[in-house]
């Protein structure tokens, strides 16, 4: 029996459009176009969360395994698959000799992955050893712990790297979904009271951008603020609240394709920019660019999926059916 929820593929694909927003071309530019997609990542993880808790709950252990089996997968083939763009776009991947390698990945975007791998970790440890109970109290001093390692390391005379922060970013937003599928806690909410809380946790961002402005030499490397709590978490009850119908288009493809859109943009960003500098494209399709990447990555993806199904599955880390020909019928 599916687990699916249409509303939640629904921002599945929204948040997947996000971070190619983040990700894109001019994005440095402007400080405050990569904040406002920085509720993509945590949402991701309170869906991983939310769906393991429903597996969880029928079959503990079998879920563990699954899920450490399925992200451990993906963790190397993506890397594998990014040091040979690397190999073949710089000619060398000489760059990754460092051990921050371990923590992002062999491409900037990867330490999703290495975070996701530590927060099922320190899941499975709690479950385990401990009790669900315990769950609260981690994402409480998780988050608070984050800040304090960036942005708000500097109240602490501190300044460890960015990437220490990504890397416990996983913890609490599984912790707030798998706490959420127990409770079923989007039915103790109105759908006003989500709309309040995305519009409180954006307003709280901009706020904390101006005030960390002074201290703050680059926003790309910030992932997580105060304000991203509360709009994550709005954005997440609000999808669990939306009423979708199990046949929308745009949800198959949240459900399908959030995944290999995440993986896979940086791919198409690469060759897109190369093609603007060649044209000197800097008009309108220097604007549009990201708009474009997410078209061109969908449309690939969508024309993999149809006429070579068992490289989309691969690209998507699945090695456990990989079709030669394609199937009459989709069953993801």
């Amino acid at each position: 029996m599916s687990q699916r929820n249409a509303g939640v593929d629904l921002f599945r694909l929204i948040a997947a459009f996000a971070v190619i927003f983040i990700h894109c071309i001019y994005s440095d530019k402007f400080p405050l176009l990569p904040l406002a997609g920085r509720w993509a990542v945590p949402f991701f993880f309170m869906v991983s969360g939310y769906f393991f808790q429903k597996s969880y709950s029928t079959h503990a252990k079998q879920a563990f395994l699954k899920t450490a089996q399925s992200v451990t997968i993906l963790f190397v083939w993506a890397n594998l698959f990014y040091l040979l763009f690397l190999g073949l776009t710089e000619g060398s991947v000489s760059s990754l000799a460092t051990h921050f390698t371990l923590l992002v990945g062999a491409y900037f975007h990867l330490w999703f992955l290495t975070s996701l791998l530590v927060g099922y970790l320190v899941l499975w440890f709690c479950l385990t050893y401990l009790r669900q109970d315990v769950l609260p109290f981690l994402a409480v001093l998780s988050i608070i712990l984050i800040l304090g390692l960036n942005p708000y390391s500097f109240l602490l005379a501190m300044s460890p790297h960015p990437l220490y922060a990504r890397l416990l970013l996983s913890i609490p937003f599984l912790c707030i979904g798998f706490l959420g599928a127990k409770y079923s806690l989007h039915r103790y909410v109105y759908t006003s009271t989500c709309w309040l809380l995305i519009s409180f946790g954006f307003g709280l961002q901009l706020v904390e951008v101006w005030l960390l402005s002074g201290n703050q030499s680059s926003f790309r490397l910030v992932d997580f603020v105060v304000g991203t709590l509360f709009l994550s978490v709005g954005l997440f009850l609000l999808s669990l609240r939306l009423i979708v119908s199990p046949t929308c288009r745009l949800s198959y493809y949240g459900q399908r394709y959030s995944l290999p859109l995440y993986l896979y943009h940086p791919v198409v960003n690469y060759f897109l920019f190369k093609a603007l500098v060649a044209t000197m494209g800097i008009g309108l399709l220097y604007w549009l660019s990201p708009l474009l990447t997410a078209v061109l990555c969908l449309s690939l993806l969508l024309l993999l999926d149809k006429f070579t199904p068992g490289l989309f599955r691969i690209l998507s880390g699945d090695f456990s059916r990989i079709a030669i020909v394609p199937s009459k019928s989709s069953s993801d």
